[in-house]
């Protein structure tokens, strides 16, 4: 199962499970969306449009759900002066940046030193030259609205976690018309940022780059996704095995969220963590049992945290008396 998670979150950059934890089913798990058994038909739509990381309580046990993510791709349509000071700042906040322009004097390394990808070609190429990825984040600054609408329409027939179009009210307008009259609902361009960018005043290229990933982090962030641990992925990929730790309910000062992985194999290397201290090291030790014994079931394990670390984080200024349950799957 993880060597498949993993092989898709390559290509697609987001993935979906789901682990019955429990009841007749427990340690049943699937990648969606996907042709399922039938006792995963009752719950298959509510999964598919889950957009976080959450426990489902259900007549037939309780349904794990996990969204896990990485390498979130921003592509830049256009490659004028705003583009520059997107491109840098997205760099620097962790995305695989692409620029795309049919001028080739506006795509040079000067202009895009941060960027992954600099591709040459009319924007009715896009499709061919980006392939399809679903952790992507689209940044439509054409030169005018034809452009806009030409990349638009092509962006709202595949998957995307953002979208957003620059320019005037007016030419949202005429590329919004556009889009209408050519059989595009409401409902999928109400999903467009357009005007782009949080509204905070920008005129310059670099405060307006800022609205605009001002916007696009706030899209991001606004679900309870798993962030993917690359050293936990490199194990399994390298064939190790072991028991993976998962944190799937968390309550009070737990440090780490829903969704955080901890990997042990079975020749004792760790990777990753869930927090740390007594959970962690008492979570640990049964993990070692469970690498020992091989054993195969899936199960769950509630921990509180112990006294003396309540009492550090109330200290803090934390809320004291958290705790977690911890799924542990041997691979």
């Amino acid at each position: 199962m993880y060597q498949k998670l993993y092989e898709l979150l390559d290509k697609q950059g987001k993935v979906k499970r789901a682990v019955f934890l429990d009841g007749d089913y427990r340690g049943e798990n699937i990648i969606v969306p996907c042709r399922a058994n039938d006792f995963w038909q009752p719950y298959l739509k509510e999964i598919e449009n889950l957009e976080e990381t959450k426990v489902l309580d259900t007549e037939k046990g309780r349904i794990f759900v996990e969204v896990l993510e990485k390498n979130p791709h921003l592509i830049i349509l256009g490659g004028g002066h705003v583009s520059c000071p997107v491109a840098h700042m997205a760099k620097m906040l962790g995305f695989h940046v692409t620029v795309m322009d049919d001028r080739e004097e506006f795509l040079t390394k000067e202009r895009f030193p941060d960027a992954d990808e600099r591709i040459l070609g009319s924007f009715d190429e896009f499709g061919e030259k980006i392939p399809v990825y679903e952790n992507a984040y689209y940044v439509v600054v054409t030169r005018g609205h034809q452009g806009d609408a030409l990349c638009a329409r092509q962006i709202l027939k595949r998957p995307y976690t953002y979208l957003g179009m620059i320019g005037s009210r007016t030419k949202v307008k005429l590329t919004r018309e556009m889009l209408l009259s050519e059989g595009f609902e409401e409902s999928q361009l109400n999903s467009i940022h357009a005007p782009i960018g949080l509204p905070i005043g920008g005129e310059t290229p670099e405060e307006i780059a800022v609205s605009i990933m001002a916007e696009i982090v706030q899209v991001k962030n606004r679900f309870k996704r798993a962030s993917n641990d690359e050293k936990i992925e490199k194990a399994i990929k390298e064939g190790r095995q072991g028991t993976m730790l998962t944190i799937v309910r968390k309550s009070g000062s737990s440090p780490r969220g829903v969704g955080s992985k901890m990997f042990l194999d079975r020749e004792g290397n760790l990777y990753g963590t869930i927090g740390g201290g007594s959970v962690e090291f008492q979570a640990l030790r049964h993990a070692g049992e469970r690498n020992e014994t091989k054993a195969e079931m899936p199960e769950t394990i509630a921990y509180n945290l112990s006294q003396k670390e309540s009492a550090e984080l109330e200290n803090l200024g934390m809320i004291c008396g958290g705790n977690v349950e911890v799924l542990f799957e041997n691979l």
